[in-house]
């Protein structure tokens, strides 16, 4: 890759931090073209010679954190201890919030793409095909089977789990990031003891 082709992607990348940042803290309506131009010293057809609207930014971000979700599962599918794959992907979750500010504003992105009024009908389906509840019930159920997580409803542990991640990511996302739980106890959650 030659210096200029670099320096493209590197400006996309700088507009689609701006904008995660302006999205989870402000809100997608609320983001505004001119906000992202002055913060970034650009112009505004310099944006739209990148994404072509506001709303293909979000489309693009909403598509990463889909993404990024998914390969985090799949990567980790070769795993046949279902109490092993759950430290996995929780260790895999919490050194990508640690080391890559845009992970734990992906959390908060990804619930304001499928919560928020003002996300444009396309994005919400975007987001909307982020499932990780139920993949991870076959794996609980697994689990539980095996005596590694303990008995309970499948859907109820993978919401108390994926909720305690979730909720550690909004911190680290809101700047709350002083100390970070062990991934361990977070699996907690979920093992039998």
């Amino acid at each position: 890759m030659n210096k200029r082709e670099q320096q493209r992607l590197d400006r996309r990348q700088q507009i689609l931090e701006c904008c995660l940042d302006m999205i989870v803290s402000r809100g997608y309506e609320a983001m505004k073209t001119r906000d992202i131009t002055e913060k970034l010293h650009i112009s505004t057809g310099l944006i739209f010679n990148y994404f072509g609207s506001k709303e293909k930014i979000f489309e693009e971000l909403v598509m990463m954190g889909v993404n990024t979700t998914e390969n985090i599962l799949r990567s980790n599918e070769e795993i046949t201890q279902p109490i092993e794959y759950f430290e996995k992907i929780t260790e895999t979750i919490f050194e990508g919030i640690q080391s890559y500010s845009m992970t734990a504003k992906m959390f908060l992105l990804m619930a304001q793409a499928i919560n928020s009024e003002s996300t444009p009908e396309n994005v919400r389906k975007i987001a909307s095909q982020l499932n990780v509840i139920n993949p991870l019930i076959s794996i609980i159920s697994h689990g539980q089977k095996l005596h590694q997580i303990k008995e309970g409803d499948p859907e109820a542990l993978v919401m108390a789990y994926w909720g305690a991640v979730q909720g550690i990511a909004g911190n680290y996302a809101n700047g709350q990031n002083q100390h970070m739980p062990k991934s361990a106890w977070i699996v907690d959650i979920l093992r039998a003891y």
